[in-house]
């Protein structure tokens, strides 16, 4: 375990301890800068998104600079490129306005030449500046000095007076206001103090006098605060903002202090009680991690579709529209989902959305002009009507006060009365290069409807676009399962010859030649927790094998990407539909499988 304080030398008196487990230093290390991708986040423009990296390695703690920057200083020295410096407590590395200091390892032995170097440094240092260790010692002498003036304050209204004196909290706190020194350093920011509270005389005692009473106590920024990163978290809406007529923005907040973590384009699933049934619905994060206090979903009312109008509108998405009020909780679950520009390094990028689809490439666009990240970006976003835009005003701003951000809107149906400037029309062969002329040197991320996605995907196939630099989002729905008859289900097939239908003119067609049917087959499924055995045909996923025994598995997405049916396989082997984007490498290395994709290749036991 690695122990670090956190300072920022703009205000040096407060700090956040962090530890860090050997787990997370292992392999790439715990990565320092910017991107919300690394595991110690500096947020500064003097740092780059990743800077540093903090990393173990034969049992050794190490520190190592991967851009070489001249702000980054090991122990009052610039720092090498991608040299290793070995930790040991107390040792300092700066980085921009923000300090490192290690505080969970074995003290250093210094040499008789180390004494003498560093004395030699001290004798050479400035006599008006102090550096952070400077800070922590005052910071202790002044704690300690607290209590000494405090007892001796005790003393002094002891001998003053025969009788017992009582003071009221007020009195109390200009008593610690005239003894207690206060760091004398002018540059300081201290955060604002702790209210005053008017409270029944009390009698003066040593414990009444300490920081936790006095008015003087400082509250951190940092301390009390939580990061977010993974699981299930309680949050409550603070705000419903109506981007269009039929799209809502909730924005949320965690009761506790708490900071948001995740990747700009990732998603969250919602666990909603909605009739008295516990109802999962993932969505696309909006807002950004580089304004991590509150998080934000955009949703679309859905209506009947427009080929069965008597079917039922979304259920999850009108349910938000119709119910959820600010002050409202809600569970969710997350982040998830691998749909993000922040692991790719690419410096040009072309956005490509529809509709309710823009909700991941606002939080991307958002992300990269917040933290001053290296990309041109080409939003490109298809929308019915311009009231049908979502964000619109705020696309505009953007574009208006970023050069590295080009807007390009594009509607479908022309809105009578009303001007329309931009593009009209759906995206083809000759709108794409005369939006984007250099298209097929950028990165394209992709999302929108299905049928709007397929038809940009073959639109690039046909330019000639490179495809291994195209990404696409989707939330699948619920797979279409294939009829399983008794006999299959056991393990046998059976042929079913149809009965001849009957003409109008009394004869029987010819008889069609009957094909072979396809065999499939079928494996053991154990669910450990619910001492089920059952026969699985190879072609139904275990999560349909689970519903259809009456075996509760969370599910959301269906389409391997929210993670939400992960279960543990404990013996045999699978194969997947598709790729597992819901399970890090760790959770797969752990036998972690998800469900939902997940086909049987033999006997199979999960801990359901």
């Amino acid at each position: 375990m690695l122990k670090i304080k956190l300072f920022n030398s703009q205000h040096p008196l407060e700090h956040q301890e962090l530890e860090l487990s050997d787990h997370r230093l292992k392999d790439d290390g715990c990565l320092i800068g910017t991107s919300p991708t690394c595991g110690l986040v500096l947020p500064s423009i003097k740092i780059k998104e990743v800077h540093g990296k903090l990393f173990t390695e034969k049992g050794q703690y190490f520190f190592q600079d991967i851009t070489g920057e001249s702000n980054t200083q090991f122990n009052d020295e610039i720092v090498k490129t991608e040299q290793s410096y070995p930790l040991e407590t107390d040792d300092i590395i700066r980085i921009g306005e923000f300090v490192l200091i290690v505080d969970g390892l074995p003290v250093k032995k210094k040499s008789q030449f180390s004494k003498r170097k560093d004395k030699k440094n001290q004798d050479n240092k400035p006599a008006n500046k102090r550096t952070l260790q400077n800070i922590k010692s005052l910071t202790r002498r002044n704690s300690r000095t607290q209590e000494k003036t405090a007892e001796t304050s005790i003393k002094s209204a002891d001998k003053s007076t025969s009788q017992k004196t009582a003071v009221t909290q007020n009195n109390l706190s200009s008593i610690a206001a005239s003894k207690i020194p206060i760091f004398p350093q002018p540059s300081v920011t201290l955060s604002p103090p702790l209210p005053t509270i008017k409270t029944p005389d009390i009698a003066i005692s040593k414990q009444s006098l300490t920081p936790a009473n006095s008015s003087l106590e400082q509250t951190p920024i940092l301390e009390g605060m939580k990061w977010w990163t993974k699981g299930e978290l309680t949050v409550r809406c603070i705000n419903i903002i109506e981007d269009t007529e039929d799209v809502k923005t909730f924005r949320f907040m965690a009761d506790s202090p708490t900071l948001f973590n995740y990747k700009p384009g990732q998603f969250v699933t919602l666990n909603l009680n909605i009739n008295g049934q516990i109802v999962k619905r993932s969505y696309s994060i909006s807002s950004t991690p580089s304004r991590p206090h509150t998080l934000e979903i955009t949703v679309k009312r859905v209506p009947p579709p427009p080929d069965v109008p008597n079917a039922p509108p979304g259920l999850v998405s009108n349910w938000l529209h119709d119910h959820i009020k600010v002050g409202d909780e809600i569970k969710l679950t997350g982040p998830s989902g691998k749909f993000t520009c922040v692991d790719n390094n690419a410096v040009k990028l072309l956005f490509i959305s529809a509709g309710s689809g823009i909700t991941p490439m606002m939080s991307m666009s958002r992300w990269a002009l917040d933290t001053v990240a290296n990309r041109d970006i080409v939003f490109l976003h298809s929308a019915r009507t311009p009231h049908d835009i979502i964000y619109r005003k705020e696309l505009e701003a953007m574009t208006a006060n970023h050069v590295n951000f080009h807007l390009a809107l594009t509607i479908t149906r022309a809105a009578i009365g009303e001007p329309w400037w931009g593009f009209t029309g759906r995206l083809n062969e000759v709108l794409l290069p005369a939006i984007c002329p250099d298209f097929k040197e950028r990165v394209i991320y992709v999302c929108g409807p299905d049928g709007f996605m397929k038809g940009v995907k073959n639109l690039a196939e046909s330019l000639g676009f490179p495809m291994n630099n195209y990404y696409q989002e989707s939330f699948g729905g619920a797979k279409k399962q294939t009829p399983v008859s008794s006999e299959s289900k056991n393990g046998h097939s059976a042929v079913v010859i149809p009965t001849p239908s009957i003409t109008k003119n009394g004869h029987s067609p010819a008889p069609k030649p009957v094909s072979s049917p396809v065999v499939t087959k079928s494996y053991p499924v154990v669910f450990s927790q619910s001492a089920k055995e059952v026969m699985c045909d190879e072609t139904m996923s275990l999560l349909d094998l689970a519903e259809q025994e009456m075996i509760e598995v969370d599910c959301s997405c269906r389409s391997g990407g929210c993670g939400s049916c992960k279960v543990k396989k404990l013996e045999g082997e699978i194969h997947y539909d598709s790729d597992p984007d819901g399970l890090s490498a760790d959770e797969q290395n752990e036998g972690y499988i998800l469900a939902c994709i997940a086909h049987p290749k033999g006997r199979v036991v999960i801990d359901v």
